[in-house]
């Protein structure tokens, strides 16, 4: 029996995996790879990519195909844009080719709003992984606070690209449970996890209790505001931040953590710290530094949002706010018992969910199995 082949289209370039989408991609990828599925690689390149990119790009996948992206005009809906305005329009046809050339056995396409490929797939088995909900995503950023940012677009839009699939992945359970509702495809649930790292051997020994890494979109800059100002007068609780949010020049933190600007490597994060924090406050989609951080084996704190989709138990993994977040930084500081409890309470999550997302991988690819013959 010949291998199955698999197209898997992308708006974000698989590599570096130095944001959340991107290692969502990757990991899927080489799990499915390591199934023993042919998994080839179309990056539409909106935000362009480097000869680094593209050179790491194609040794990683079994094929490497790249095409220009679109230029983003103003929205063609009263304040929103319509399923297909991010989309190139000659995108449907550049699927084609491909497919009339490669003749691959099913498509993936990541993100909705390139949905509209999927009507250059063929007889090929169409697959679109949400990796988020964007009917209404304005709505949940504004009832945060917040302006809304990236793509978003009306439910009744959302439906017409969702329709276009015939499987439709949703990246955690409550999201499919909505997507159900959205959609006359088949939806599963197919979430993500890093490589346990904790399972290789010891760790290294920590410099700074505490710890927050994260990106500068508006949700992120939110959590990190409410984090701040909750620590500004506790100069017992040091922590330290890292990510993409410190390339902002406009930063101005009153808590005064230590900072670790130019993070070439995550693992230099996860090292440095001991317990990882994550004070989230709404938003969608799973939550990629929470899991990130329990595949390091660090132990972590962070509100019922940031383990969205998580089957977590532990108080620690369930704070109401920031304020409870903050005062159970000081008991994780005071009380030996508690932080072993929060270590271990944090790697059998990242055990169970491992697991569980294994099975999910595992049904995905004896599906495409099928399709070969």
């Amino acid at each position: 029996m010949r291998a199955p082949r698999l197209l898997i289209l992308s708006p974000i370039a698989s590599h570096p995996a130095d944001q959340g989408n991107a290692a969502r991609i990757q990991r899927l990828g080489a799990a499915l790879m390591a199934r023993g599925i042919r998994c080839e690689f179309l990056h539409c390149a909106t935000e362009g990519s480097t000869p680094g990119q593209r050179s790491a790009m194609a040794s990683f996948w079994h094929g490497f195909h790249e095409v220009p992206a679109a230029a983003i005009g103003e929205p063609s809906l009263p304040g929103a844009w319509s399923i297909d305005d991010w989309c190139p329009p000659a995108l449907p046809e550049q699927f084609a080719a491909l497919q009339r050339a490669r003749r691959y056995d099913a498509v993936l396409v990541n993100y909705v709003w390139l949905s509209a490929a999927l009507e250059g797939a063929g007889d090929a088995f169409r697959i679109l992984d949400t990796h988020d909900l964007f009917g209404g995503r304005d709505a949940v950023a504004r009832a945060q606070g917040l302006d809304p940012s990236w793509f978003f677009t009306t439910i009744a839009e959302e439906r017409r690209g969702l329709d276009r699939a015939d499987l439709v992945l949703a990246i955690q359970d409550a999201e499919a449970a909505e997507l159900r509702r959205r959609t006359r495809a088949e939806v599963a649930v197919l979430g993500h996890m890093p490589p346990l790292r904790f399972l290789a051997g010891p760790q290294p020994h920590p410099v700074m209790p505490f710890g927050y890494l994260g990106s500068a979109n508006p949700w992120n800059l939110a959590a990190l505001g409410a984090l701040d100002a909750a620590l500004a007068g506790a100069p017992d609780l040091p922590w330290l931040l890292a990510g993409r949010v410190l390339r902002r020049g406009d930063l101005r933190l009153a808590s005064r953590p230590r900072l670790m600007p130019n993070l070439a490597d995550v693992a230099a994060f996860y090292a440095a710290v001991d317990c990882v924090l994550n004070p989230m406050a709404g938003g969608t989609g799973l939550k990629v530094k929470t899991v990130e951080a329990l595949a390091f084996g660090n132990p972590v704190l962070g509100t019922e949002d940031a383990f969205a989709g998580l089957p977590a138990v532990h108080p620690g993994h369930r704070c109401s706010d920031v304020a409870t977040l903050v005062m159970l930084m000081r008991e994780y500081r005071a009380n030996e018992s508690f932080r072993l409890g929060l270590r271990q309470a944090s790697r059998q999550l990242a055990l169970r969910y491992a697991a569980s997302l294994a099975e999910a991988q595992d049904a995905l690819a004896v599906r495409l199995v099928a399709l070969a013959g």
